[in-house]
């Protein structure tokens, strides 16, 4: 929760949390470590940094740390979780497959983008076996080749010499299944087969995915794969030119493959609950039940803050080193995340067991030994009021505090009461002195 506090003025000051976190101990970061939070309020205008500092540590004649290290803070829409995509390894018991996408089918689904530079949706696709079927395979001649836990990013689980004999018992996301001699399953990248047992099926027609802006339902952005390359249990991204307004903006996108046949397409992954509070899932024209498992990518754009730790100033009332900078819109109700990127030396910094808003960890790069908690640090907001702009801002602002955080709303309608009581005594006093 954001804490809150009223200052003259009509300025409320905002921090993340009330104070920095308890201290577990340091972390030194060779390269860059990133922490994810979620921001609760506009005006971004400050950071706190726990950094540590010893014998190795590098101080100017003027009392300044000289390390080389940056700071920044970005959006981290890869990390919201307030869509239907779940885990990307997760398939749900109570989620299932559309039927195959086919003639005039058209299916669709809406949703508000959180973030700017929208540029792509991904979804859960099924293509019944057209990667290949069960069988003997080959791998390609060369070095070894590494067999997986899990597609693309899974554990290790052994390796097998290149031009070996194995046998596939299925795909996913481009990978197949495979058993090894000793009973073991995994998955082996498609890439690395010389032989492959012939697919169930050939799927080769065009899926089209149009996407509109509501309510008006303008076309923005038109996308077209061929079914060949969408593989079976996959994720599946269609990309577009990112939308630099995108944030806050209505949307709904819609897919359809008109040449399709039964035995000759694909099909899409959806929820038959609806668990997305912020769209509708559309069968033509239609709205129905349920929600298309699908989450939106966004480019990244150039950061809301970026600067040199080197020139922060310690802190009067910690051990962290702080900055301010111009206030910056766009931040409330959005998942942020701030890097700590080293320069010509190693940099400490703290963790805490605590995680900060959004309950995330934070990242080391290349260091998967890091204890699962929170940087230590903090960020400050800072947001002016204008008198004639009292009455909408606070309305909007009171809306997202009562979805996200009723703790924080009702702080924060205290404090507006506060204010415009202060503003209407301000009002009767000038009336009453006749100016």
């Amino acid at each position: 929760m954001a804490a809150l506090v009223l200052l003259p003025g009509c300025e409320i000051q905002r921090v993340l949390t009330r104070s920095l976190p308890e201290t577990a101990g340091p972390i030194s970061i060779a390269t860059t470590v990133t922490q994810p939070f979620y921001s609760p309020s506009d005006g971004l205008d400050g950071l706190s940094l726990g950094i540590a500092r010893d014998e190795t540590t590098t101080i100017d004649e003027t009392g300044r740390l000289k390390t080389g290290a940056t700071a920044e803070i970005q959006y981290a829409p890869e990390v919201d979780p307030r869509f239907p995509e779940p885990g990307f390894h997760d398939w749900p018991a109570g989620q299932t497959w559309l039927n195959e996408l086919t003639g005039q089918q058209v299916i669709g689904q809406s949703f508000t983008a959180l973030y700017p530079n929208l540029d792509g949706i991904t979804l859960r696709a099924a293509n019944f076996g057209a990667d290949l079927s069960p069988g003997e395979a080959a791998l390609t001649d060369g070095p070894p080749v590494p067999v997986l836990v899990l597609p693309i990013d899974g554990k290790p689980v052994t390796t097998l010499p290149g031009g070996s004999r194995v046998r596939v018992e299925g795909s996913a996301e481009g990978w197949a299944n495979v058993r090894l001699d000793d009973g073991q399953t995994g998955f082996i990248d498609l890439s690395r087969f010389a032989e492959l047992p012939p697919p169930s099926r050939i799927n080769d027609r065009d899926v089209i995915f149009t996407l509109y802006r509501e309510p008006e339902l303008t076309e923005v952005a038109r996308v077209v794969i061929n079914a060949r390359d969408i593989h079976d249990l996959s994720h599946v991204t269609f990309r577009f030119p990112p939308i630099p307004n995108s944030a806050t903006g209505r949307y709904r996108f819609t897919l359809t493959s008109p040449d399709s046949t039964p035995g000759n397409a694909v099909t899409f992954w959806y929820d038959p609950t609806d668990v997305y509070a912020d769209g509708t899932r559309y069968e033509g024209d239609q709205s129905t039940g349920g929600d298309l498992v699908f989450k939106p990518s966004y480019e990244p754009g150039a950061p809301l803050y970026q600067g040199a730790i080197d020139t922060f100033a310690a802190s009067g009332q910690s051990d962290a080193m702080d900055v301010r900078f111009s206030p910056v819109a766009g931040t409330a109700g959005r998942y942020l995340k701030l890097v700590v990127r080293t320069g010509q030396q190693p940099v400490s910094t703290y963790w805490s067991r605590l995680r900060p808003p959004g309950g995330l960890p934070l990242v080391v790069e290349g260091d998967a030994t890091v204890p699962p908690g929170g940087l230590v640090f903090n960020v400050g907001y800072s947001s002016d009021f204008p008198l004639t702009t009292l009455g909408g801002q606070t309305i909007s602002g009171a809306f997202h505090a009562a979805r996200q955080d009723p703790g924080f709303f009702a702080l924060y309608l205290v404090a507006v009461l506060t204010v415009l009581g202060w503003w209407g005594r301000s009002l009767i006093r000038r009336g009453a002195h006749g100016r």
